[in-house]
């Protein structure tokens, strides 16, 4: 099994105010995933919660019993955490909820400012092992007898630091309402105060424990451990560790991005949904659609229009293609790359065919090209690959790859006709009114390509693989117990990649077998003999949505300083250069 880092993260009532918040968390977690780790997620109940729970339990007396209290404030926790379970679900990223009993995470002392001391760091990593993300609830504890224990004030984040040490975490961020520690409170009056960029455990014990609890900060330092503090989505927190202090410099403040939609159908409106809901982050200049009298007032009616061109023309900061199709989408997309603004697409018919055109296009003009939806859905198949194949060679991938044809072959395996599995994977929204592209093998291809690629650094043409779909009635049949899949291979050798896609029988305690439903899975060897297991849900409206918004906040985090791309768009004054198109 390869072996991927942990990460802790905690969110606490600043951050979590009420369930709406519980996406802009999910975005941090998937931020983890996207790079090869596994994410130990701790949650505080939402914002003033606890302390209603706990006038809740003096409304049964002034000394109410403790363990009952307990038992109810925890009631807290455990809501928050079983809801960042059910958003984790929606997103198609696969999670585990806990409680402390579980993991075994045991304290000492008082019901009420308990001291953790222990936890079942086996049982942790069996779960992880399991899927990429677990998920629990902070300031809880139980004692040896078993009874319910609260850990007091600062409890959550002590929580996370006392999991992140036992486990050996490589990080442990704490997220919080603002960027990091200050000299000062940076809403006060006067001067803006110095951030740190690195503060010592002695010094970070002086500020006065709003933002980070003393508590949490004395175990760090008893323990060596250094942990950051940061905002959502940061990449400059503060690392709170053995020293020195510094302060980060001052930088000059960004206006939210300019993004111009191309698609507004099932994914096209679920991320016009998120970049509304991050106004700070990115304003939306337009919407090319297919029909303008919608029958909805989803989408304000100056910002649609029928001529993707013109959302090209209107000085985009970065372009979202989700159109789907090679035409009229390779062509906006080269046009896009050419003016120099960056590009996210999860339109895999193009890339098979055009990505390595556009690759090049891309790097010509200082633009980007980010298309992590294109394959795998949420399930980070492309991200991981490409981050773990620059340490260890891989030698072959293997999985499943499209989820309707993986729902078909279930129900037919379980003796369904196939035109009948055929209409409940549509009824189910499954299956596209003209599934052909999924049944004949065609979708899976144009993901494996991707994959090859990427596994391999070479331009793998689309034109060097065989595939075979699910459309001829022997595919569909078990043989002799087995469970059939649609099964994509690839091996990578010094003569170069070999890959198909067929429809395979497989024994019913085969890993692939256990895939259900729309799920998709990757199986990735390494030239050491590791594995590495990914799975998820890989089709729907909020597991697309979330890798296509994923890369808008990477492009977010790592925008460039205002340059020449920012105003070259306007330079797309005529698309007749282009192959002519009606949208």
């Amino acid at each position: 099994m390869h072996c991927q880092s942990i990460t802790v993260l905690k969110f606490g009532s600043s951050v979590l105010r009420t369930e709406q918040d519980l996406p802009r968390a999910v975005h941090e977690i998937y931020r983890c995933v996207r790079q090869g780790e596994h994410v130990i997620a701790v949650v505080s109940a939402f914002g003033g919660i606890t302390d209603s729970l706990i006038e809740k339990s003096r409304a049964y007396g002034d000394n109410p019993d403790e363990g009952a209290s307990a038992a109810l404030i925890a009631t807290g926790e455990a809501t928050a955490a079983a809801l960042m379970g059910l958003a984790l679900d929606r997103a198609g990223i696969p999670a585990k909820v806990v409680d402390a009993a579980a993991i075994g995470l045991i304290t000492e002392g008082g019901i009420s400012d308990a001291k953790l001391v222990g936890c079942s760091e086996s049982k942790i990593l069996k779960l992880m092992e399991q899927v990429p993300v677990v998920v629990v609830p902070g300031f809880v504890g139980r004692s040896c007898d078993g009874d319910v224990t609260m850990l007091g004030r600062g409890g959550t984040d002590l929580t996370a630091l006392f999991l992140a040490q036992r486990l050996g975490a490589e990080r442990c961020r704490l997220v919080k309402d603002v960027d990091g520690l200050y000299e000062s409170d940076p809403a006060g009056p006067g001067p803006l105060p110095r951030r740190y960029r690195t503060i010592r455990w002695e010094d970070a014990l002086d500020i006065n424990g709003k933002v980070v609890q003393h508590k949490a900060i004395r175990f760090a330092r008893q323990n060596r451990m250094t942990f950051e503090v940061a905002a959502l989505q940061s990449d400059a927190p503060t690392l709170v560790g053995a020293g020195p202090d510094t302060f980060y410099s001052a930088t000059p403040a960004h206006g939210p991005l300019k993004v111009g939609l191309l698609g507004l159908g099932t994914v096209g409106l679920g991320v016009y949904h998120e970049l509304m809901s991050h106004p700070e982050l990115f304003t939306v200049v337009g919407v090319a659609v297919r029909q303008l009298n919608r029958g909805d007032e989803v989408v304000e009616k100056h910002l649609l229009t029928r001529d993707p061109w013109q959302i090209l023309k209107r000085g985009c900061d970065v372009i979202v293609e989700v159109i789907g199709g090679q035409h009229p989408a390779t062509a906006l997309i080269a046009a896009a790359l050419e003016s120099g603004t960056d590009v996210v697409t999860a339109n895999k018919s193009v890339l098979a065919v055009d990505g390595p055109m556009l690759s090049t296009i891309a790097k010509e003009n200082d633009a980007r090209l980010f298309y992590s939806a294109a394959v795998g859905g949420a399930v980070p198949m492309l991200e991981i690959l490409e981050h773990q194949a620059r340490r260890t060679p891989v030698r072959s991938v293997s999985g499943i790859l499209n989820g309707t044809c993986n729902f078909i072959l279930d129900e037919t395996g379980q003796g369904v006709q196939f035109q009948d599995a055929l209409a409940k994977a549509q009824e189910s929204g499954l299956a596209e009114a003209d599934p052909s592209l999924d049944l004949d093998g065609t979708d899976v291809a144009e993901k494996l390509v991707l994959i090859a690629r990427t596994a391999s650094g070479t331009d793998f043409p689309s034109l060097a693989l065989d595939y075979t779909g699910i459309l001829d009635q022997s595919c569909r049949e078990s043989v002799n117990g087995h469970v059939m899949r649609l099964v994509a291979m690839a091996e990578i050798t010094i003569d170069g990649v070999s890959a198909k896609v067929e429809p395979v029988p497989l024994s019913p305690d085969h890993r692939f077998a256990h895939i259900r439903g729309e799920s998709n899975c990757l199986l990735i060897e390494f030239a050491d003999g590791q594995t590495l297991f990914l799975h998820g849900k890989g089709a729907g409206r909020w597991p697309t949505t979330e890798a296509v918004f994923a890369d808008l906040l990477t492009l977010s985090r790592t925008r460039r300083p205002l340059s020449i791309h920012t105003i070259a768009s306007h330079r797309i004054a005529d698309e007749t250069s282009y192959p002519s198109c009606t949208f």
